[in-house]
């Protein structure tokens, strides 16, 4: 008679395990749906009427719509840098900026977008520099063809012109002007040699190295917020690129620069500028010899350019 007595109480300690027990021990699943529940967070679209608009064509560096861009006084008082792109850069955001340039640079890579830019003073500019975050660019000098030309109002605010070059295309713009508090190197001068303020610290190794390590970490995991943190990106910058559309099929692309290891293997640093360099595979087994190129942005390091080396 008691075998039954003790067959109920089994049943009822099974039943009090699946009804009180069960609070405290996630379900098969749970840490799953958790995580699939953060994945598809919602975040708030971003849009602005385009202040840029124009187009570009030529056989090396191939065609392309401009839509975005920033504009700033270039070092020395030697014009208004004009950069445009080809992939929206939530350039409102980066306006107030201490390095829009900068951080226009990283956001240029991350979107793998395209590129043009003057340098304007008095009307004209002594160069046109166009060009691919991950392919071929140019810088044009201007001289006796003169194939470039440029204008734009005077205003102290905003940044309100138009460029056209007689071969390759045309854009036009409409920025507010921002004020960089640090000697910001252009697109233009990087692809003409011109690194840095030859003035400028050079980063040292081990904060280069904690910042690879940062950006590399978020963009394995594809967190766009802790990739743009880890650069100096403020909160509403990065709820604004977050929003922008298509970044995160950009970001799933931009991932796949970076190799599985996270341990660079050289260093080397100039005024304003460093690299680390890393050999391994990416995530699909491909083996690559990569530089990651920094520049400092305040108390940051923000990765400007990635130089990809197939193996």
């Amino acid at each position: 008679m008691r075998q039954p007595r003790f067959r109920a109480v089994v049943v009822c300690v099974a039943a009090l395990a699946a009804w009180s027990c069960g609070k405290d021990v996630p379900a098969p699943g749970a840490e799953k749906r958790a995580a699939a529940k953060v994945a598809q967070e919602k975040i708030p679209a971003y849009t602005y009427p385009a202040p840029v608009k124009g187009h570009y064509k030529e056989v090396n560096i191939g065609e392309f719509d401009v839509v975005d861009g920033i504009a700033y006084p270039a070092p020395g008082g030697a014009g208004t840098v004009v950069y445009v792109t080809s992939k929206p850069i939530a350039s409102p955001m980066l306006a107030g900026s201490a390095c829009p340039m900068t951080q226009a640079r990283m956001l240029t890579q991350l979107r793998a977008a395209s590129f043009m830019e003057v340098t304007l003073a008095h009307d004209a500019s002594k160069y046109f520099a166009a060009g691919n975050a991950f392919g071929g660019s140019s810088r044009e000098e201007a001289g006796g063809g003169h194939y470039f030309s440029g204008k734009m109002k005077d205003d102290p605010d905003r940044a309100v012109g138009v460029v056209a070059h007689r071969l390759h295309g045309h854009f036009e713009f409409d920025l507010p002007l921002s004020s960089p508090t640090v000697t910001e190197v252009s697109e233009g001068d990087r692809i003409h040699g011109i690194r840095s303020d030859p003035a400028a610290p050079r980063p040292a190794e081990q904060p280069v190295t904690a910042a690879y390590k940062a950006v590399h970490d978020a963009a394995l995991k594809k967190d766009l917020k802790a990739l743009l943190a880890a650069q100096g990106f403020d909160a509403k910058q990065i709820a604004a690129i977050r929003g922008l559309d298509g970044i995160d099929a950009d970001l799933a692309v931009y991932s796949d620069r970076f190799l599985i290891s996270n341990v660079p293997d050289e260093f080397s640093a100039k005024p304003g500028t460093a690299y680390v360099r890393a050999e391994g595979v990416n995530s699909k087994g491909k083996k690559f010899a990569n530089y990651y190129h920094f520049t400092p942005c305040g108390e940051r390091l923000v990765l400007v350019s990635i130089a990809e080396n197939p193996q």
